[in-house]
């Protein structure tokens, strides 16, 4: 029995796949920065009578949030670059129109990760902040075309999923903790497109062309 490939549903598939490893570091990021924000007030609250204490604490937990971020860059990077940006590029080699939000994810998400990254290993220098601000940047950008694909999605597949994550995008533009549901609801959307993609008819296959009969004997 032939098997009939189902490009558009491979795509969905590795996308899929892709935004499963993003959420896994989604959370680890957020657990670093939380704990950054737990140096910083725990440092700021025993200064003034441990200084020496608070001062260890805050470098600790600086530290671990420099681990976790890696950690947490690098599956991102596993899962955009393994994953979620050639499940769109195949996309887009199906639909033209989602070519531009590829090139914007790629371009803003997949380097400003790197970026980022770089900058966490270097953030002790000075130099790793202004690195770290431009892999930002980036990254705003690449949700610029999480934004577009989110809503090219909803159009192409009728599902208010897609919409809603896309607002959500926008949103965590300004509010990083709705990226982490719109992230959720594109996983479950893109499940949704799977199950529409495996159920649609195949394309009809062509007849191989034979060549002359030969004389009869």
């Amino acid at each position: 029995m032939t098997v009939v490939s189902n490009p558009q549903a491979e795509a969905f598939e590795t996308m899929r796949r892709g935004v499963l490893f993003l959420l896994i570091a989604w959370l680890l990021i957020g657990i670093g920065l939380s704990l950054t924000l737990f140096a910083v007030f725990t440092g700021a609250f025993l200064a003034p009578r441990h200084f020496g204490g608070g001062l260890a604490g805050a470098m600790g937990a600086l530290a671990a949030m420099v681990v976790v971020v890696i950690v947490g860059a690098i599956i991102a990077l596993v899962g955009l670059w393994g994953y979620f940006v050639p499940g769109v590029r195949k996309l887009a080699e199906i639909n033209p129109e989602f070519s531009t939000s590829a090139t914007l994810i790629r371009v803003g998400l997949y380097y400003g990760l790197i970026l980022l990254l770089i900058g966490a290993l270097l953030v002790v220098f000075i130099v790793g902040i202004p690195i770290m601000l431009v892999g930002i940047i980036l990254i705003i950008i690449g949700y610029i075309g999480l934004i577009i694909l989110s809503f090219k999605l909803n159009d192409v597949e009728k599902n208010a999923l897609y919409l809603a994550a896309g607002i959500l995008f926008i949103i965590a533009i300004f509010a990083s903790i709705a990226g982490f549901v719109a992230w959720i609801l594109l996983y479950i959307a893109l499940g949704d497109s799977i199950k529409k993609a495996r159920q649609a008819p195949p394309p009809p296959v062509q007849p191989q062309p034979t060549g002359p009969l030969p004389p009869p004997v």
